[in-house]
């Protein structure tokens, strides 16, 4: 069904107060739609809507709402409700709205939150604005280079998951520095005893934390990359910037230039 459609239907479901069909309609639109649809409700609407999807697909909707609405909608959740769907967010996206936030209820936020999410959330906010750093996110996918193959697979399916791509694999020595690459490709269709070490790219595009967003736009867009690794003063990687994430500051670029 196309959006037109389930936008209108949904639209008339709101109206008839039907919430069966509205939990339906909502359950059958994609997160971006549903952002789309919402934008320009009132805040409880928006909220009341959102509570109609699951936990980990509220949190994707709530990505692609505008900066304004998310900050309104957090103003309304408790911080242990904000917690919680921070906690499902993407890491650049749950950075971006902590920011957004007063520094009393980032303080509030940071006490709900385990040690682990904690310490990344500051790190990853404490970047400068129009940085590689400020843009990228630290859920990527990485190996040590000293494992066979069966135990590297063990990892891409335990740490897959969170994983903002799995499909460029980061190959780190032992103290996380970036040595090399290589495919989710290379690696399913390599002996299982063989070592990662013997398989990787060591040829690398990458960014520090300090590049400028666009050349990290530009890098990205001239080798065709899925992901560019980003690594700090000591080479040790700590984050990656999607195509995706890309793709928007270079969008956001344009529309400056325009201005």
């Amino acid at each position: 069904m196309s959006y037109a459609i389930l936008a209108a239907s949904l639209r008339s479901a709101m109206q008839r107060r039907d919430q069966e069909a509205i939990e339906r309609l909502i359950a059958d639109m994609q997160p971006a739609d549903l952002a789309e649809f919402v934008q320009h409700e009132h805040t409880d609407t928006v909220l009341s809507l959102l509570q109609h999807l699951p936990l980990d697909q509220r949190a994707v909707a709530f990505g692609y709402l505008s900066e304004a609405l998310q900050e309104e909608i957090a103003l309304r959740l408790s911080d242990t409700k904000l917690a919680e769907l921070l906690l499902h967010m993407s890491a650049d996206e749950r950075t971006d709205l902590f920011k957004q936030l007063d520094e009393d209820r980032q303080q509030a936020l940071l006490r709900t939150l385990a040690k682990e999410e904690r310490e990344d959330l500051r790190k990853l906010a404490s970047y400068e604005e129009g940085t590689a750093g400020a843009v990228m996110t630290s859920d990527y996918m990485a190996v040590p280079i000293d494992i066979p193959v069966t135990e590297a697979l063990k990892l891409v399916r335990t740490k897959g998951p969170d994983a903002e791509t799995i499909y460029q694999i980061y190959c780190i020595d032992e103290a996380e520095r970036l040595v090399g690459t290589l495919s989710l490709r290379e690696l399913i269709l390599a002996a299982p005893d063989a070592l990662v070490r013997d398989l990787i790219t060591e040829e690398i595009v990458w960014a520090s934390v300090d590049t400028p967003q666009e050349e990290v736009a530009k890098l990205i867009a001239r080798y065709d990359l899925l992901a560019l690794p980003v690594i700090n003063g000591g080479e040790r990687l700590v984050g990656i910037v999607t195509y995706d994430d890309a793709m928007d500051v270079a969008e956001e670029e344009a529309t400056e230039d325009m201005h």
